[in-house]
């Protein structure tokens, strides 16, 4: 499926474009338009999933399914849960739906030693023909919601307090993975780019598993920074993506 220029807000759209470019392919979690059959195909593969609206933003109308046992299910709304079985679920999720454009992704166990989700802002800008980090920040879900975003209640973080605190990385591991996320998010926007040659900046969200894996949730194009950036204790990201915006072209 290729993008086309009227698609450029949707998330799914570039996530199938992503899936087949070999140099970040192992980065994206299985991700389809939400059917019925796409739904339980998902489900039984993995056994969690994300559903999100496919031009939603700020993390709205998100919401994490779960297969427990006995042949239930747990349908979480940032900190919001309800129960179902399996032969009213799929009914209920065309209720919290409502027929509108939705896409299933597989879930990413992105969590913090003590179970909290979070997620990282990577915030990229195009300076003098180079895509360059204008800076990354850790999201810190609140306790028990599946969401990162402040919107919701998240807390942005600086990443190595993430990394070392949340994490309990070491410093090697810290700086390991800054680099090896670095690489990662200006590989994909290399190729994201390519199709739209007039957009200068973008916003990677990645979520890393326990076993370090990174996975590249979405590709933002409108990206905000005061909600992120903006509200680290340490303000020097936020001025730098400011000043940053003003020579990127």
């Amino acid at each position: 499926m290729s993008i086309k220029k009227h698609q450029v807000k949707s998330k799914l759209a570039v996530a199938y474009q992503l899936m087949h470019t070999p140099e970040v392919e192992g980065h994206i979690p299985e991700t389809e338009l939400l059917y019925e059959n796409s739904f339980k195909r998902m489900m039984k593969k993995h056994g969690k999933a994300y559903i999100k609206p496919d031009r939603g933003r700020k993390s709205r109308g998100v919401m994490q399914v779960e297969r427990l046992k006995d042949n239930r299910f747990k349908i979480r709304q940032g900190s919001d849960m309800e129960y179902v079985d399996s032969h009213e679920l799929w009914t209920k999720i065309k209720d919290l739906t409502r027929d509108r454009r939705y896409l299933i992704q597989q879930a990413i166990d992105s969590v913090t030693k003590d179970r909290r989700h979070f997620d990282l802002r990577c915030h990229v800008l195009r300076i003098n023909g180079k895509w360059k980090i204008g800076g990354i920040c850790g999201r810190l879900g609140k306790r028990g919601s599946v969401v990162t975003t402040s919107h919701a209640g998240g807390t942005p973080t600086l990443i190595k307090t993430l990394f070392t605190r949340h994490l309990r990385y070491s410093r090697r591991e810290t700086s390991d993975m800054i680099q090896k996320v670095e690489k990662c998010v200006v590989k994909t926007v290399n190729n994201v780019s390519r199709m739209y040659p007039n957009l200068k900046e973008y916003a990677v969200d990645i979520g890393i598993d326990p076993k370090k894996r990174i996975w590249i949730y979405e590709v933002n194009i409108e990206p905000l920074i005061r909600g992120n950036f903006k509200l680290l204790p340490d303000k020097t990201l936020y001025r730098r993506i400011r000043y940053m915006r003003k020579t990127a072209k």
